[in-house]
């Protein structure tokens, strides 16, 4: 028998979060429907390390764009036909393809009644919790095309923006391992050369020399003590971050100082609320959805705060300013709401801060061959000055 992790709502509306034991998802999803649980979210918990490696292999060969690609695709065939239909169809057409699994899996657990948002969540680590969170939304508000297709282009949108962010990263990745290529070269063939004369000569080797010398003999005894070191290092510093809110609280804090990552925040932010206001949902109720889409506690802290405001009869423009977002949004959310087009104006903050994302990967590739070139400067300075000392000496002893 498994464990199943559910989270869902009784007939009296109160939410009931808890675990079962079943043989598979359709087991525990029936089990939860039979008694009288609306399911929102199911996943299985305890899952092993092999099985988590699979899935996270199988993100890999899918590649960053599969997901705007389904929903997308997803989208357009929610236009003629349900939901059932559509992820049918999708699957006929995914064969051969790693998708085939996934979305067989889909069709079984939406064929027998599962919410879709539920059903993704068996593959968090490939959809992504925010993506989730969003078709959440689109069931609970009956807007699910228009959801999967917003959700298809902010997905587009954060894609191309990794893609720039890593292609910008290239140059100065590229310059830094050729410099520590190097100095492995000199550490390792020119500076041993040295070290035997000056003991002959019965003198001391130059600080600077001696140094890089003893490092790199460190590091050849000790290479694979220093590599299992830095995987068990990297592997607890994971687990930290993903299971410490603490920890996360705070990164997710450096994260929207970085002026990149917060206004690709802001841009999500403002494409999810506008489109919610333009479904119909209230204000506070959109606020509230789109602090449970979101990934970064910090944005979630103060979306939470901002509704608790306005749920009392606070403006939303007021507490936006409160919270210190950038003045210009401030002005557009303060005015549209003033003059009833605020779904208006959230559009106008969404294309602004899309706008400024464009602008910063615009030349992110210019900083990042500065800061990589002066970077990889400064390695090989060290280097010519190990280098140089140690001949000027010699020259001295001539």
């Amino acid at each position: 028998m498994k464990k199943f992790k559910y989270r869902g709502y009784d007939a009296q509306a109160v939410e009931r979060v808890g675990t079962l034991e079943a043989e598979n998802y359709s087991e525990a999803y029936a089990a939860l429907n039979f008694a009288g649980v609306t399911v929102v979210k199911l996943e299985q918990s305890g899952v092993n390390f092999f099985q988590a490696a699979e899935i996270f292999w199988l993100k890999q060969k899918l590649g960053g764009q599969w997901r705007a690609v389904f929903f997308r695709e997803l989208g357009v065939m929610l236009g003629v036909m349900t939901l059932h239909d559509s992820l049918r169809t999708l699957t006929n057409a995914a064969k051969n393809h790693p998708s085939e699994k996934i979305l067989a899996e889909l069709v079984a657990a939406v064929g027998e009644g599962e919410n879709f948002s539920s059903a993704l969540s068996r593959y968090e680590i490939i959809f992504g919790g925010d993506a989730i969170q969003s078709i959440e939304i689109g069931e609970r508000s009956g807007s699910l095309q228009e959801v999967t297709k917003s959700l298809a282009a902010q997905l587009e949108r954060n894609y191309s923006t990794e893609k720039k962010v890593r292609g910008a990263m290239y140059y100065p990745a590229f310059v830094l391992l050729a410099a520590l290529a190097a100095a492995a070269v000199l550490v390792n063939v020119t500076l041993p050369v040295f070290e035997n004369f000056f003991a002959q000569q019965g003198n001391d080797l130059p600080l600077v020399t001696l140094i890089l010398l003893r490092g790199s003999k460190f590091l050849a005894e000790n290479f694979f003590l220093i590599v299992l070191a830095i995987f068990l290092s990297a592997a607890i510093c994971f687990w930290i971050v993903r299971e410490v809110d603490a920890v996360k609280f705070f990164l997710d804090g450096l994260k929207l100082k970085s002026k990149l990552l917060r206004e690709v925040e802001l841009r999500n932010f403002f494409g999810r609320l506008s489109f919610l206001l333009e479904s119909g949902v209230t204000l506070d109720e959109a606020i509230k959805l789109c602090a449970a889409a979101g990934k970064n506690l910090v944005m979630k802290k103060i979306l939470s705060d901002i509704k608790f405001s306005v749920e009392r009869g606070a403006s939303f423009g007021s507490q936006v300013a409160k919270e210190k977002f950038p003045p210009l949004y401030v002005g557009l959310i303060t005015t549209g709401e003033a003059g009833g087009e605020l779904v208006s104006m959230l559009r106008q903050c969404e294309s602004m801060a899309d706008f400024e994302v464009e602008e910063i990967l615009r030349t992110l590739p210019a900083k990042a061959e500065i800061f990589g070139t002066v970077l990889a400067g400064l390695i090989v300075a060290t280097l010519v000055f190990a280098v140089m000392l140690p001949i000027l000496d010699t020259a001295n002893f001539m």
